[in-house]
């Protein structure tokens, strides 16, 4: 099966790498020195110099390499989506597997947009919690794989290492995708947390709380309860909000020591701040306030409270 990568970044080139053998795999970016050093030298030394790659894997800065794939991982960043789709065009049929966190724009879900762009492809939602940075070496890592029918679900699981890739079959894509918008949103406010109290007992208090809000929300949106037990939903959450490397929990301990400057979310992906404005638009102002964790997150960045009341105010606050 002739098998897409959209993007050749961090996660791009990890999906890459966790493509079995006996699929053709082409990954497409519009970085040529990318292009040249994987096949070149079966290497991405930009994004992690010291992984050599398997020989099955090819790039390209030519879309139409890729046009007629029959299965595409989406893997660039949610704020390059929109512009991307207004130009890529894929054939009918083709399984587009969102790997992307975020909304295209405004509120709409990338699943979604993608869906009305490309209405007659079968678009997919695959969410976990994996760092890219361990996947590149083969360590197990799980995906909620959201698709439209099972079958589906099976054609995509064929082509990943069975050794690698841990995954498991779910319907509901849309509850996928704002789970995976929630938690990079909840990752800020642990890293905030920690940073002031650095207690355990603070920290599962306040997850405890971040829990509870996010089934709030989820009533709210729509989103199919289970998906909180799914690895795209406890497992990805934690991931983020509770291990350093996550870029959104690390906004969070800047703010809680108080390096936060405005400039860092226009240098660095951080889909967190993103999506706390975009939920809360949402949402009638009025009802704000029944959702406190996020309301006071963003009267924080806002400047409108300290880090010290937008701790007691979580923590103090039933």
């Amino acid at each position: 099966m002739k098998t897409a990568i959209l993007g050749a970044g961090t996660f791009g080139t990890a999906l890459a790498n966790a493509i079995n053998s006996e699929s053709e795999v082409i990954v497409y970016t519009i970085e040529a020195d990318v292009v040249e050093d994987i096949n070149t030298n079966r290497k991405n030394s930009k994004y992690f110099p010291n992984k050599k790659l398997p020989k099955h894997i090819k790039a390209t800065t030519n879309f139409a390499d890729i046009a007629d794939a029959e299965l595409v991982f989406i893997a660039i960043p949610s704020s390059a989506i929109k512009d991307s789709f207004e130009k890529y065009k894929f054939k009918d049929g083709t399984i587009l597997v969102n790997g992307a966190k975020g909304f295209a724009y405004d509120d709409v879900l990338i699943s979604t947009y993608i869906s009305t762009k490309l209405p007659n492809c079968r678009v997919c939602s695959m969410k976990g919690p994996s760092f890219a940075g361990e996947m590149i070496f083969e360590i197990p890592t799980a995906f909620t794989l959201a698709c439209e029918s099972s079958e589906i679900y099976d054609t995509i699981r064929s082509v990943l290492c069975d050794d690698l890739i841990v995954t498991e079959y779910f319907s509901d894509i849309n509850s996928v995708e704002y789970l995976s918008l929630f938690k990079n949103v909840y990752a800020i406010v642990m890293g905030i947390t920690d940073a002031y109290y650095n207690s355990p007992n603070v920290r599962f208090l306040v997850f405890t709380k971040i829990l509870n809000e996010i089934k709030l929300l989820m009533k709210y949106f729509d989103v199919n309860p289970e998906t909180l037990f799914k690895y795209c939903g406890i497992g990805d959450l934690s991931l983020t909000a509770l291990n350093d490397l996550s870029r959104n929990r690390t906004l969070g301990l800047l703010i809680g020591k108080g390096f936060f400057d405005t400039s860092i979310s226009n240098n660095v992906t951080l889909e967190g701040i993103r999506a706390l404005d975009k939920i809360l638009s949402n949402i009638p102002e009025t009802n704000h306030a029944e959702y406190p964790i996020i309301h006071q997150l963003q009267r924080l960045l806002q400047n409108k409270t300290s880090v010290k009341s937008f701790i007691n105010r979580i923590i103090f606050t039933n």
